[in-house]
C-alpha cells in the first residue's frame, strides 16, 4: 500500500487528483495537506460523498512555514512511518508592488517547494520506490516559448517561477543519479495539468480539476523504470507527452 502527501489537497487541482488517485489506485493511502486541518476534513467528506473509500486522511500544512511543514513531518513519520510520493502544487503596477508580488510567487512556487521536499525526504527514502511529481506548467517550458508556441502570456512571473520550478526538478534528479549514501532514490517529475478551472484563472479553464489529474495518476500508474526520471509530462487532446524543458 503506498501513501501519498498532496498539498494544497482541499480544491482545485489538488482535490482533484485526491480524486482521481482514489479512484484508479484504490490501494493508496492519501493524505491530503491543507494549510486548515478542518478544510481537510471538509475535503475528505467531500471526498466519501462522491464515493471514495481508500483511507483518507489530513494533515496541517503551510508551505510557507517551516514551523508548519516539520509538524506536518513529524505526524506522518508516527502515523505512517515513510511516503511513497509527495505531489506539491502552489497584480499590481506600483514598482513596490510588483517587486513584493514577484518575491511572494517565487516563494510560493519554488521556495516552498524546496522547504517541503527537502523536509520530507526522510520519510520518502523509507518508501521502496518513493516519488516527488511537482506540479508546473507548460508555461514554464522555455522550448516552448521560444518557438512561439504559447499564446499571449498574462503574468510574467508565473512563467518565470515554473521555469524555476523545472530547473529545481532537474537539479534533484541529478543529486538522485549520484546519491549513495543508503536509502532508495527518489524520482521526480514535473507535470503540466493544463488550463485547469480554479479559483487561480476565476474558474476559466477549459478542464475540470479530475481531468487535470491524469497525467500525475498515469505517472504513479506506471511501473518503476518504464518513465525516465527527470521528466516533464502533460497529458492534452488525449495525449500523454513529454513537456520539452
Amino acid at each position: 500500500m503506498s501513501t501519498v502527501l498532496i498539498t494544497g489537497a482541499n480544491r482545485g487541482i489538488g482535490f482533484g487528483i485526491a480524486q482521481a488517485v482514489a479512484s484508479r489506485i484504490p490501494s493508496s493511502t492519501i493524505i491530503l495537506g491543507c494549510r486548515k486541518i478542518e478544510k481537510g476534513h471538509e475535503a475528505i467528506g467531500r471526498l466519501r460523498e462522491l464515493g471514495v473509500s481508500c483511507p483518507l486522511d489530513a494533515v496541517q500544512i503551510d508551505i510557507e512555514d517551516i514551523q508548519s511543514i516539520t509538524a506536518a513531518v513529524e505526524a506522518l513519520d508516527k502515523n505512517y512511518g515513510k511516503l511513497d510520493g509527495s505531489l506539491q502544487l502552489p497584480k499590481t503596477q506600483h514598482l513596490a508592488e510588483l517587486r513584493d508580488c514577484s518575491s511572494r510567487n517565487f516563494s510560493s512556487c519554488v521556495t516552498a517547494n524546496i522547504l517541503v521536499t527537502k523536509a520530507f525526504v526522510p520519510l520518502l527514502r523509507k518508501s521502496s520506490w518513493p516519488r516527488v511529481i511537482m506540479t508546473s506548467s507548460a508555461r514554464g517550458s522555455l522550448g516552448r516559448t521560444a518557438n512561439r508556441e504559447l499564446p499571449p502570456v498574462a503574468l510574467i512571473d508565473y512563467c518565470v517561477c515554473k521555469a524555476a520550478l523545472n530547473m529545481l526538478t532537474l537539479h534533484y534528479q541529478m543529486i538522485e543519479v549520484n546519491y549513495q549514501e543508503g536509502g532508495e532514490r527518489i524520482t521526480f517529475w514535473s507535470v503540466s495539468p493544463g488550463h485547469t478551472k480554479t479559483a487561480f484563472n476565476n474558474y476559466r479553464g477549459k478542464k475540470d480539476p479530475v481531468a487535470s489529474a491524469e497525467a500525475f495518476v498515469r505517472l504513479l500508474e506506471s511501473d518503476k523504470g518504464a518513465i525516465r526520471p527527470g521528466t516533464f509530462w502533460e497529458l492534452e487532446d488525449g495525449n500523454f507527452q513529454e513537456v520539452p524543458w
